[in-house]
């Protein structure tokens, strides 16, 4: 594109003598900025150019119905005298000034006067979104104006609404200096001022959201995302979904105040807001360091169907790491001791081994003494031993007297373990594969049998599973691992279901 902005773009089209290149010229510059501003926006062009009444561009968003249409007028003037406000502005369209040349006050003022009756209209020209695209990305994302003014760029086609100039663009890009806090604040109250007045009830409702999270990761104050909000104040904290191109602005803000942020209420706040699927899909873009507080915050309310352990062998031989959670191999890791797990809310992804060494019984059953177990695979040298129930009691009391009575080794191949929350199937527990696997598991759930169970050789230290798992994560707690060679008072099993029970000299199966 000729020249450092719009204006200079469309000024080289119009140049040409050429009539097609003039028009080849003006749509492909107002594309490339207009994608600028919101590279996640669908363009399609229609084929006309400066048309009464056929839009030059149609604009959709993917996961919505929306549409808007652009209208490209060669100035404010030529619009204010064809009407386009008052003939075309009930489908909310864009009308795009090329040449600000003849953008006067006057002309300004008679549109706004005309679009106060039809306020879903956006009237706007190529110096206010250069002031917005030409702003240089800054690498201070501390600052309270980087994620907001990036959310404001992103909806201006989208959702904007009235006359936006020059004037507009420049009054939200006077920012603050580092580490002003009065300042910060000012900075917030004009900038929801100005969301109310220049955007659409839906880009608005996004925007002050987002200035509401901002707001309480600056200033530390989470009151307004209490449930018992003052009456005589303005609700402020307002729920939904965040869009994708939403957190990848605001999360990195987020996660470099993190340390300031020791607040559980605003961490399920924010997570409310979030997929795994799309912290999955954010990793691909930008680094997401240090996810301990979102994370652990969410443990209860977010949920997934897979996690796949694997071991480090080299955190036996040097200093443990520090736990964390992050976003490795395109799924949510956490990392603890001599162990790494992954989790997905797609049982298909991540692979997972098929030869791990199975677990005795006397090694596992301190970490599931405390939970209720529906089923338990058990592999002996002369015997293969399945314990289940079907209503729902718990069959722990059962395999313990198998083991006891029954002279044979027996190796845990799976168990069954029911779940914290009455939503998640049960969670089938592999020793074989490493993995967990529900339908709809509270992800605590799942990572408490991840580190407790299936990594019953090397169990987390109380600091390591404090800051992994949160205290408390589950009902079920690790305890001390105990002398294998104590005796244990057995009662007989109220009721025991074997399913394919061996009694053969031998097995094929290790």
């Amino acid at each position: 594109m000729p020249g450092n902005s719009l204006q200079d773009a469309v000024a080289a089209a119009l140049n040409s003598s050429d009539q097609t290149d003039v028009i080849a010229g003006i749509k492909g510059a107002v594309i490339s900025e207009i994608e600028r501003l919101d590279p996640g926006v669908g363009i399609t062009d229609t084929e006309y150019f400066n048309h009464s009444y056929a839009p030059d561009l149609v604009l959709t968003w993917p996961g919505t119905k929306q549409e808007r249409e652009v209208y490209l007028r060669y100035n404010l003037r030529s619009a204010r005298a064809a009407r386009d406000v008052d003939l075309l502005g009930g489908s909310a369209p864009v009308f795009f000034s090329l040449d600000s040349r003849h953008d006067d006050a006057a002309v300004a003022d008679d549109l706004e006067d005309d679009l106060e009756a039809e306020s879903d209209t956006l009237v706007t020209n190529a110096p206010a979104i250069d002031g917005f695209t030409s702003r240089p990305a800054t690498a201070d994302i501390s600052s309270v104006s980087d994620p907001l003014l990036s959310l404001f760029r992103r909806n201006v086609v989208r959702g904007g609404r009235g006359l936006l100039i020059s004037g507009t663009a420049q009054r939200l890009q006077d920012t603050p200096g580092a580490d002003d806090f009065e300042g910060d604040i000012a900075y917030l109250d004009t900038f929801e001022v100005t969301v109310g007045q220049m955007f659409r009830p839906d880009a608005a409702t996004r925007l002050r959201r987002a200035t509401d999270i901002v707001r309480a990761a600056r200033t530390g104050n989470t009151a307004l995302f209490d449930q018992d909000s003052d009456p005589d104040e303005r609700p402020r904290a307002i729920g939904g979904k965040l869009e994708l191109d939403e957190l990848r602005i605001l999360l990195p803000y987020l996660l470099e105040r993190a340390n300031a942020l020791d607040s559980t209420a605003f961490w399920r706040y924010v997570g409310g807001m979030i997929s795994l699927k799309q912290l999955e899909q954010l990793a691909e873009t930008i680094d997401l360091p240090d996810l301990n507080r979102l994370v652990v915050a969410n443990l209860r309310e977010w949920r997934a169907a897979r996690a796949i352990v694997s071991f480090s062998p080299e955190a036996l031989e040097q200093e443990r790491p520090d736990p964390s959670w992050t976003v490795a191999a395109k799924m949510l890791a956490a990392t603890a001791g001599v162990w790494r797990v992954h989790f997905t809310a797609d049982k298909r992804k991540g692979g997972s081994r098929d030869d791990s060494t199975l677990a005795r019984w006397e090694d596992v059953w301190p970490n599931v003494s405390t939970a209720t177990l529906s089923s338990v695979d058990m592999q002996g040298m002369t015997r293969r031993v399945r314990v289940s129930a079907e209503d729902g009691s718990n069959v722990f009391a059962d395999v313990d007297t198998i083991s006891s009575t029954i002279e044979d080794d027996f190796r845990v191949r799976s168990l069954t373990l029911r779940p914290t929350d009455e939503v998640s199937s049960d969670l089938e527990v592999d020793f074989k594969t490493m993995t967990v696997e529900a339908r709809n598991a509270v992800l605590g759930d799942l990572a408490s049998a991840a580190f407790d169970v299936l990594g019953w050789r090397y169990p987390l230290s109380t600091s390591e599973r404090s800051q992994i798992l949160g205290i408390p994560i589950t009902p079920r707690q690790v305890v001390d691992q105990p002398d294998n060679s104590r005796e244990r008072s057995i009662s007989p099993p109220e009721r025991l279901q074997l399913e394919g029970a061996d009694t053969s000299d031998g097995d094929d199966e290790d």
